[in-house]
């Protein structure tokens, strides 16, 4: 009796990135313009009246090595217009007084986050400063001690 042994056939299993990076989602009070959502598509957002944008209004979805498609920056978000406050994600942004350059009411306290990658340097730079003796004030602080003018 002869048996003939062949050997198992060999499987290989490839796990191909994914080329879509799919819908980035609604912002409150926004509009997202652009359904296609493949490698080098872009959408847009803005706001409906009464709200300004934060954040990149554009962005390109790309291939992030090691984890396929995602998109270049995380989604902004809609202020209402006058807000005193907000958050600052990205590589630039602006920071101004509710009304600049007109001013603001009276007992105004705005927060503003900025919102950086660990070891990143954020660097502040004043085009128009201008504080009001016993009522005004500018703290900025972080992972180090408080730092108050």
């Amino acid at each position: 009796m002869n048996l003939n042994l062949c050997p198992p056939p060999l499987f290989f299993l490839t796990v191909l990135p994914s080329h879509t990076c799919g819908n980035p989602g609604l912002i409150p009070k926004g509009v997202i313009h652009g359904s296609r959502y493949n490698i080098g598509d872009k959408i847009r957002y803005s706001c409906v009246t009464g709200y300004v944008l934060e954040g990149h209004a554009v962005l390109t979805c790309i291939v992030s090595p090691g984890t396929g498609a995602s998109w270049d920056f995380p989604a902004p978000f809609c202020r209402a217009e006058g807000a005193c406050g907000g958050t600052l994600r990205g590589t630039t942004g602006t920071i101004t007084s509710p009304h600049f350059p007109s001013e603001y009411e009276n007992n105004a306290e705005c927060t503003w986050s900025i919102l950086a990658e660990p070891g990143d340097t954020i660097a502040l730079v004043f085009t128009d400063f201008q504080l009001e003796d016993r009522y005004d004030f500018l703290e900025i602080s972080g992972t180090e001690a408080p730092s108050i003018w």
